[in-house]
């Protein structure tokens, strides 16, 4: 899964103390005098916090707000580097000095946040989800949030939205940039001074490079990781570094300005998370933010007088505190209520972080700023041992495994069977497994002669079904394995699927490595097909994911009717390729949808005395998703010989309602795939058929 795009940490304007100036951000240059306070920087700050939170909210119009991440580093790096050129003009630069501005500015806010963010993940998370959130707390704490992110970059690692820290992933970017940076503008500067800002300029270019060719290859990557990120921060250092400020005319600077605004506007709304982004998709609004910072410099266009007004000024003013309570806010009030937020609900947390944003601005941020110099070391070790303390709790909350001293143990119970998941999994997974030769990925007893005799193949549904298969090939004496991938139709026949280049391209191998595998495996006599199906079929089952659709042709247009008829040619095609060479095929039909996790939801029902009757899900309603895949994957089996189709639903529901609760059983991981325990429990209900020996 597509990982979610969140705002970076905003460095204030820089200050000594209330009503202090800002440094000049063009030490080099002989017509750069020292600048004043820009309210046009906080105007600039308004506008890309609330495009970020419009995003997070899911408000129409902002499809690509994210962008305000990279307008923010853009600021960030004018403003830093101007900060430490000067104090490097004027002989005065220090280390100690330097922290004690970014701790003063950065972490009284945050470690609000932390403790808040810990207080109520106590208080609402299921343990496993709790354990997650302090390795989380963790590494944010050790500004490692991105790296930590990135590793949950994929399929499973669970819906974005509901991580509350996800945000701090920008702050690590941040801080981590800032360990380096000002030792190598020292570097440099001591050596060849002149050469500095051409030297800032290929190191952004070079950068932006392998951004854009990183991100078509590993979104998530150039998403998460700094050095696809740092061009954008060099570049508003590049600024900061201009040997003189540009010479514009008055008609030029409104020109510019009206270009950045646009820049920026056209990414916000053009832009949307299917696309290949960072990468050179980032160039317009980093160009937009440059353009206004120079214009800025010296011209009052009218872009720049709008940013200046006083209702833009303030919100810029508030827009770090906004940026960190936002986020979690939201991220709690979806986990609570476990589904879309309500425009009442929705208003009342935005309302929330305005109010939270201000308190932590007039409370904490402001009087951190008024800490003197003379309190820097004090404070930093302070710092230190305040973060050294988050990350602790951090450890301690992931080492428990999440704090469950408070629950029912009815509900540890619960949490603890329904976070089961596959043995094969993670090792299993992908085109890249099946060149394996050792017996790590063998269920059943071990393989004859080299080769299995069964295989279930598909997508995150195969692998949801594997622990039944295990137990099934173990009673049949049957040497198997999975060859699955998330979000993969693994089928023969059908041209593409929507998808990111690099999903389509892992889909692709998959596929081609199928043929080879069944090639590869002569004894090989049952294969099982398992997919979410219904995905497939261009049709939107839930509100926050997006269809699927298959394309036959590149002449194929997006539609639901023209998938489905794909996916039943696919489907054809490749029970053709199977049984003619003797191989007997399995159609797994999809287990029952839920809108909600039937975990929060019988977790919630305990806690109020109830029972999971609360959590079915109407037979008609499920019909309604899976129904018209089902009745497929039914009927091919009737006509053709050496096919079976098993229903899960058979099993999982009566003449009304689908449970997620089977025999006393709890079934599932998430809303749509089931544990490993109740897919062991469901293999109760099923057998395999009758199989020749393979010729």
């Amino acid at each position: 899964m597509l990982p979610d795009h969140t705002l970076p940490p905003i460095d204030a304007a820089p200050v000594t103390g209330p009503g202090a100036r800002v440094r000049s951000a063009f030490p080099f240059g002989t017509l750069a005098p020292p600048m004043g306070y820009r309210k046009d920087i906080d105007g600039l700050r308004a506008v890309a916090v609330l495009a970020v939170v419009f995003f997070h909210a899911r408000l129409p119009g902002f499809p690509g707000g994210f962008v305000g991440v990279d307008v923010f580093f853009v600021i960030s790096g004018f403003l830093i580097t101007g900060l430490i050129a000067q104090d490097w003009k004027d002989g005065q630069f220090s280390f100690l000095t330097f922290y004690f501005r970014r701790a003063r500015r950065i972490l009284p806010a945050l470690l609000c946040v932390y403790l808040t963010s810990t207080v109520i993940a106590a208080s609402v998370m299921l343990p496993s989800d709790m354990a997650e959130f302090g390795r989380s707390l963790l590494s944010s704490a050790a500004f490692l949030s991105n790296h930590f992110f990135f590793q949950l970059a994929d399929y499973f690692g669970g819906q974005s939205d509901l991580k509350p820290l996800l945000h701090t992933w920008s702050l690590s970017i941040e801080e981590q940039y800032y360990l380096i940076w000002p030792l190598l503008f020292l570097v440099v500067a001591r050596w060849r001074f002149r050469w500095l800002p051409y030297c800032v300029g290929i190191g952004a270019a070079l950068l932006l490079a392998a951004s854009a060719t990183v991100v078509s290859q590993h979104k998530e990557a150039a998403f998460f990781l700094a050095p696809f990120r740092a061009w954008e921060l060099l570049l508003g250092a590049g600024l900061a570094l201009l040997p003189r400020q540009p010479a514009l005319s008055a008609r030029a600077a409104e020109l510019a300005a009206a270009a950045g605004a646009s820049l920026i506007l056209a990414s916000v709304v053009l832009l949307d998370e299917s696309r290949a982004f960072p990468g050179l998709l980032a160039v317009p609004a980093c160009l937009g933010t440059a353009l206004l910072i120079v214009v800025g410099m010296q011209h009052g266009a009218l872009v720049t007088r709008m940013l200046s007004l006083r209702p833009a000024v303030a919100v810029g003013l508030i827009s770090y505190s906004l940026y960190l309570w936002h986020w979690p806010l939201l991220a709690f009030a979806r986990y609570y209520f476990d589904r879309p937020l309500r425009w009442t609900e929705l208003a009342c947390v935005l309302g929330a972080s305005l109010l939270a944003a201000f308190a932590t601005y007039r409370y904490v941020e402001q009087p951190a700023r008024r800490l003197r110099f003379n309190l820097a070391p004090r404070f930093l070790g302070a710092a230190v041992l305040s973060l050294g303390a988050i990350a602790l709790v951090g450890h301690q909350i992931h080492k428990s495994r999440g704090w469950t001293f408070n629950l029912d143990p009815e509900i540890r119970r619960l949490d603890r069977i329904s976070r089961t998941k596959n043995t094969y999994r993670n090792s299993c997974s992908g085109a890249q497994t099946l060149a394996r030769t050792d017996e790590a990925c063998t269920f059943g007893p071990p393989r004859s002669s080299g080769s299995y005799d069964m295989v279930i193949i598909g997508d995150s549904h195969a692998d949801h079904y594997t622990p039944a298969m295990s137990v099934l090939a173990q009673q049949a004496g049957l040497s198997g394995r999975q060859v699955s991938a998330g979000r993969c139709l693994v089928l023969l026949g059908y041209y593409e699927m929507t998808g990111t280049p690099v999903q389509q391209a892992a889909c692709r191998s998959l596929r081609d490595g199928v043929v080879h595998f069944v090639d590869n495996n002569p004894r090989l006599q049952l294969v099982v097909l398992a997919h979410h199906w219904s995905s497939y079929a261009g049709k939107t089952i839930w509100q926050d994911v997006e269809p699927i659709y298959l394309f036959g042709s590149p002449h194929d247009e997006p539609s639901a009717q023209r998938s489905l008829e794909v996916l039943r040619q696919s489907l054809e095609q490749t029970i053709d390729f199977l049984t003619g060479r003797g191989i007997h095929v399995v159609l797994m039909g999809e287990v029952p949808l839920y809108d909600r996790d039937p975990i929060k939801c019988i977790a919630a029902a305990i806690k109020q005395g109830l029972g999971a009757q609360g959590c079915r899900v109407p037979v008609k309603a499920v019909q309604q998703r899976v129904g018209t895949t089902n009745r497929m994957l039914a009927e091919l089996a009737k006509h053709r010989k050496n096919v079976s189709f098993f229903s899960a639903l058979d099993a999982m529901c009566d003449e009304v309602w689908c449970s997620p609760v089977v025999d006393g059983v709890y079934m599932y991981r998430d809303r749509m795939h089931l544990n490993r325990i109740g897919a062991e429990h469901l293999a109760r209900s099923m057998r395999f058929p009758h199989l020749a020996t393979r010729s």
